[in-house]
């Protein structure tokens, strides 16, 4: 009667050091999301971005590649200058910040060569702005070559207000 009370007993112990292992790690994996390149994350969703861009722009199409080897899911729409700048206007883009193409993330636009990391830390923050842009074609930015000239700089808009948003 002692051996079986006490198999029963290593068992029950057993089972429960089985039950809240399982449960720990039903937790941190709630927490886990997808890791993307430089140990960012972002939702467990795929990143989706809508990228419009001018045909014959060999930037945009270097951005594409640097977008697409990154395992972003993308939706390339190949529109005119006229439908582009329309495009910039309706999503209220300062000219200041006009790059060769412009991009839409989860309702945000993202304008011109700007680093996944900038974009990751816009989808982690969920910041109440319009969007971010990167301003012209700098060198060192992806799909600009691999000399940078000096930081990155992106911005952020919201309504009337401009701020510096990151720094690489």
């Amino acid at each position: 009667m002692r051996k079986r009370r006490k198999r029963l007993l290593i068992n029950v112990s057993i089972a429960v050091s089985i039950t809240l292992l399982l449960v720990v790690l039903a937790i941190l994996s709630q927490g886990e999301n997808n890791t993307q390149p430089e140990g960012k994350t972002v939702t467990t969703h795929p990143l989706v971005i809508t990228l419009y861009k001018d045909p014959t722009c060999g930037c945009c199409g270097e951005y594409e590649k640097y977008l697409r080897s990154m395992g972003v899911e993308l939706e390339t729409r190949i529109v005119e200058q006229g439908e582009l700048l329309a495009l910039k206007q309706r999503l209220g883009i300062p000219g200041t910040f006009f790059s060769c193409h412009t991009s839409i993330v989860a309702g945000y636009f993202v304008e011109g060569h700007v680093p996944l990391e900038a974009i990751y830390k816009l989808l982690g923050e969920r910041p109440d702005i319009d969007g971010i842009a990167l301003p012209g074609m700098p060198e060192g930015a992806p799909g600009m070559g691999d000399h940078r000239a000096g930081p990155l700089r992106i911005y952020a808009k919201d309504g009337d207000s401009i701020k510096l948003f990151l720094e690489l």
